[in-house]
């Protein structure tokens, strides 16, 4: 792992070995929620097609029946560099230090070449991804010889032979079958530029991408095609101390633009003035993106410039003004997961661009509205009425999880969809969205509860058998404290709905009615499923009981167990894990991160006490809410304990897979709940913005905005607890 050096609006590091390389690319990876580019060098060999990876939100392929991939796009950032015809790739490299600007998200390498013959050549590469422009990014090279006059060749264009490296769904499985997904149909290179036209060998969807070059002193040029590639080669004479500055504009498209990709990126690429211009509007982009979004840390500048990555990456991760398309676990920068979109965006990464872009947390939502029939179809697979949402999904609203017992059990995304829309009009204030798009979520899903509990007649209780909660070390259970809640709660928003609409929309209530066809009986049916849920409290210690197996499990020293952040499931089975009575993650605790209002200090603090022992942190979805709610519990020490590790998860590598995984970016979503909501003590809800400072030691203050009814607030919590919220 190379070490970062993190400050608060810039990360970067100087270890240019192999060993570090894939944490590297994640770690500085950039895109603009259109495209997501890995952190590789351009101009660095050696990488599988599969690794120089280029996603764009959205774009996924079937590689089997009903089963997809997000697509690995042509690699547009192609480029070889040879010094007086050796390749650049093979010489020594001294002083590099590479840099990623969080202010306006340009990366940057500066390094020195050492040949054979003991000669120098300075070499700066700069790349962006454009925040105004979706459709655009640059590249520009500066090269300078130290030592002796140099023939420099570089050679730019676009690569089409990249292929898909397909993650199984079991993390202890290798993942060794490549797949190339995209054909070339259509490749030409010219002096000055070129393009390439893929299509998915399956159902040939279409990307295009094309490029221009430009340099400043007037290099010999050549266009080539070679098998998959496009490119242009430029040749000069380089005298001691002359610079030569390269500048690359590029500019995508794909299928989901419309039905003519090539003319918007050719017509894109023509407004790519240069990589300067670029430069100041992308920047622009990004300065009016942090007003709204930045959180400042006084008094702890690791915090800060962590703090500010993991927005940066939440941000550029994120299809701003696309709703047909969601953020996947790892965003558009690697292919774990298929590019599968999960509860991680709902319930992690939502709540930042709720409360500060919420027109972006609308698009998100409305990405699961525009898959609804898809749930509904496959709810009728399963055997059930309503909507199912799929535990992973892509471009569809159908089920890519293929292990049994996750894909079919864990089925609390359906609540926690129906839960994020719900904190969203309760946020917002936004009732159009309510009755336009939220009440039929909420009335179908509703009816997929109604048949997925059993009715027990001899408890007169309606009982939740054979599901997986968060805790996904308990195995399949039931009775899942998390889910039913969940559940519930979901019901109770159905109900809600149709009665506001009733009361306040009566064209909206028949015109809901007739599309779903809603009854009074089946309302009156989920009214008497919320009262009659299995939910156990143990009445002398007021602990919320995870399900109806955990108490039986066996109990174990945690710490005989786990020496280290490195999941368990690397040592044991998870056969044996199910068995033991330990958590992989929060479950009653997330529950009551989600719904601070719903319980008492004590309930909270006595799930703390019995739960955290217990929990083994197996994923990085846990530390955020561990900090969260040790934030509010004022249990300061383990607060500041458990936000170090969220909040430098990635930049710190603290589970040792952020380079063969990408960046975690439900991970990142947590921290910034931890440090929002948790430290700094944010509340939004129907009566408005209430702000109780749980503030460590370790930070002078936090200051930072908030959107809630359509207003616009400031906060600044200081040392002293001090309180400052002011409507702008």
């Amino acid at each position: 792992m190379a070490l970062m050096d993190i400050r608060a609006w810039e990360i970067s590091c100087t270890d240019a070995s192999a060993e570090s390389r894939d944490f590297r690319e994640s770690i500085f990876s950039q895109g603009n929620g259109y495209m997501g580019v890995r952190g590789f060098r351009p101009d660095a060999h050696g990488l599988h097609p599969a690794h120089r990876s280029t996603f764009y939100a959205g774009f996924f392929e079937y590689i089997r029946p009903g089963i997809t991939d997000m697509v690995n796009q042509p690699d547009t950032m192609y480029t070889e560099l040879l010094i007086d015809g050796a390749d650049a790739d093979a010489l020594t490299i001294l002083d590099y230090r590479q840099s990623l600007s969080l202010r306006d998200g340009l990366l940057t390498w500066h390094y020195t070449l050492l040949d054979g013959r003991g000669r120098r050549m300075r070499v700066e590469i700069e790349r962006l991804i454009d925040m105004a422009d979706l459709h655009t990014a640059a590249l520009r090279y500066t090269i300078c010889p130290l030592d002796s006059e140099t023939v420099v060749t570089l050679r730019t264009g676009i690569d089409g032979s990249v292929e898909n490296l397909p993650i199984s769904d079991n993390q202890m499985q290798d993942d060794t079958a490549f797949l190339r997904l995209l054909r070339v149909e259509q490749a030409q290179a010219g002096c000055d530029g070129g393009y390439l036209l893929a299509t998915t060998r399956t159902s040939r969807r279409a990307s295009v991408a094309c490029y221009r070059v430009m340099d400043d002193r007037r290099a010999k040029r050549q266009g080539h095609r070679d098998g998959n590639r496009a490119y242009t080669q430029l040749e000069v004479s380089l005298p001691v101390g002359a610079a030569w500055r390269v500048e690359k504009t590029i500019a995508v498209a794909c299928y989901r633009d419309g039905d003519d990709p090539y003319a918007l990126a050719t017509s894109r690429l023509r407004d790519c003035t240069g990589f300067d211009a670029m430069h100041t509007r992308s920047a622009a982009a990004w300065e009016a993106l942090w007003a709204k979004a930045d959180v400042q840390v006084e008094g702890n500048e690791l915090w800060q410039g962590a703090v500010r990555y993991n927005i940066f990456q939440l941000i550029q991760s994120t299809p701003r003004t696309d709703e047909h398309a969601s953020i996947g676990a790892r965003g558009l920068m690697h292919g774990r997961y298929k590019g599968c979109y999960f509860w991680d965006t709902e319930v992690f990464m939502l709540p930042l661009f709720l409360y500060t872009m919420p027109e972006v947390a609308k698009n998100l939502l409305l990405y699961r509205y525009h898959t609804l029939e898809d749930a509904k179809e496959s709810a009728r697979r399963f055997s059930v009425g309503g909507a199912r949402y799929p535990w992973m999904a892509s471009d569809t609203g159908f089920e890519q999880c293929e292990t049994w017992d996750t894909g079919c059990c864990e089925v609390h995304i359906t609540a926690d969809i129906a839960y994020a829309m719900g904190r969203y009009v309760e946020v917002t204030g936004d009732t159009d969205f309510l009755f336009r798009y939220a009440a039929e979520v909420y009335v179908e899903t509703a009816r997929y509860w109604q048949e997925r509990f059993n009715y027990c007649v001899e408890d007169g209780q309606y009982h939740l058998l054979f599901v997986k909660g968060p805790d996904e070390y308990c195995g399949v259970t039931t009775n899942d404290f998390f889910t039913v809640y969940l559940a519930r709660h979901n019901l109770l928003l159905a109900l809600d709905a149709v009665q506001r609409l009733r009361r306040e929309a009566p064209e909206r209530f028949a015109a809901l009615v007739k599309k779903t066809g809603l009854t009074d009986a089946e309302m009156a049916i989920w009214k008497r499923m919320t009262e009659h849920m299995v939910l156990h409290q143990d009445e002398r210690t007021k602990v919320w009981q995870q399900d109806d197996t955990f108490a039986r499990l066996e109990p174990v020293d945690v710490a005989a167990y786990k020496d280290s952040d490195e999941p368990l499931y690397c040592k044991l089975s998870f056969d044996r894990l199910q068995r033991l009575q330990v958590l992989k993650q929060p479950a009653v605790l997330m529950c009551m991160a989600m719904f601070p209002e719903a319980f008492s200090y004590e309930e909270i603090d006595a799930a703390w006490r019995y739960y955290e022992p217990k929990t083994l942190h197996d994923s990085t979805l846990s530390f955020g809410i561990h900090a969260l709610i040790a934030a509010r519990l004022d249990r300061q020490e383990e607060a500041i304990r458990y936000f170090e590790k969220a909040v430098l998860l990635d930049l710190r590598d603290v589970m040792r897979n952020t380079g063969r995984e990408g960046v975690h970016l439900a991970a990142l979503g947590a921290a910034w709940q931890a440090l929002v909501l948790g430290f700094g003590g944010v509340r939004v809800g129907a009566g408005g913005v209430v702000v109780q400072s749980h503030l460590p030691k370790t930070i002078d203050s936090l200051s930072f905005r908030l959107q809630a009814n359509q207003k616009t607030y400031s906060a600044h919590v200081s040392a002293n607890a001090a309180v400052q919220l002011r409507q702008q």
